[in-house]
């Protein structure tokens, strides 16, 4: 079940969208970030915490909306450790002799 969310949350993250000066140019800026609690995800290992941190943000990132972790967050997939479509994700090759 997605949690919505709240006014605080909706603001914080407009305060850091806003475009920047740069000379006479306007930058396009945007944050993304990721958190997990041990209540919202079901765990206290770090490493799963941190499993669906990363994927709470980069579901953000794809949606353009603010996503707090879930226990669904913490099963991702993974290639060598990291989220499935990161950079060097790729499986290992077998060497050709």
């Amino acid at each position: 079940m997605r949690s919505s969310p709240s006014s605080k949350s909706k603001s914080q993250a407009g305060c850091v969208s806003h475009p920047i000066l740069f000379g006479e140019d306007r930058l396009p800026l945007a944050v993304s970030l990721g958190a997990a609690t041990p209540a919202a995800v079901g765990s206290r290992e770090l490493p799963v915490l941190m499993r669906a941190a990363d994927t709470a943000m980069y579901e953000g990132k794809h949606t353009g909306r603010i996503v707090h972790a879930r226990p669904d967050h913490a099963h991702t997939p993974t290639i060598n450790g990291r989220r499935q479509g990161r950079p060097s994700t790729a499986t290992p090759t077998t060497p050709t002799p």
